[in-house]
């Protein structure tokens, strides 16, 4: 096995970031400092270590978050309350990860796994993986703003977004879909058609959603429950 992929398994840290420890030499194998990734290692014979301990080999594992409010997507963070802080007792916190992001005030779905592969693969731009928001307008959307908007509008930032979809819900309510994630960028699309989101969920996270699930709960899945 890949030494990149053992230590994904081992949930140790994300796939990008896997990658970025072994090249600062933060990894052994058989006593021996190793940057090669790619490394092929008998995982159960030899001795490897991450920052100097035996990392644990843990099946793959997977869950769904109704994501509240007033809570950052990492895992750790010294001044706020993060997503973490979420979950209970018989989740290692140190074997899971948080895949994509949602901002602070975003409520909605969130997945959480120690499985580096599908993290890249639902973060990937080329995949253009579905991702549908419900929002809550400060005033009414107009036909020409949904126009703007699936053509794709020019955020702040001066990127051009990416075409989307747009479901009215209601005068000041819509479902918005994209395929990628830009920082704030639903925040930033209704902004360029001078509007603001005043209550912001991502309903649904390629097939996933949280229907059944209260809000700030957690739920096991299965892999196949994730079809990418």
């Amino acid at each position: 096995m890949r030494l990149e992929k053992y230590l994904v398994l081992c949930g140790v840290l994300s796939r990008r970031k896997i990658k970025k420890a072994i090249l600062e030499g933060r990894v052994t194998v058989n006593g021996a400092t190793e940057i090669d990734d790619s490394k092929d290692i008998d995982e159960d014979n030899d001795i490897i270590t991450f920052d100097g301990k035996i990392p644990k080999f843990k099946s793959l594992k997977y869950y769904i978050m109704n994501k509240p409010a007033g809570y950052i997507t990492a895992m750790e963070d010294k001044n706020k309350k993060t997503v973490a802080d979420l979950l209970p007792k018989y989740i290692d916190k140190n074997s899971v990860f948080p895949v994509g992001r949602l901002d602070k005030d975003t409520e909605g779905v969130l997945l959480f796994t120690n499985d580096g592969q599908l993290s890249y693969n639902m973060a990937y731009p080329d995949k253009k993986l579905e991702k549908i928001y419900f929002a809550e307008l400060d005033r009414d959307i107009s036909e020409s703003d949904i126009k703007k908007l699936e053509t794709g509008v020019v955020l702040d930032t001066g990127y051009k977004a990416l075409p989307c979809k747009v479901e009215v819900v209601s005068k000041k309510a819509i479902n918005i879909t994209v395929v990628e994630g830009k920082y704030h960028q639903i925040k930033k699309m209704l902004k360029a058609v001078n509007n603001k989101v005043v209550y912001l969920k991502r309903i649904q996270f390629g097939n996933l959603k949280v229907d059944d699930i209260e809000l700030g709960e957690i739920k096991e899945i299965m892999r196949e429950d994730i079809l990418i």
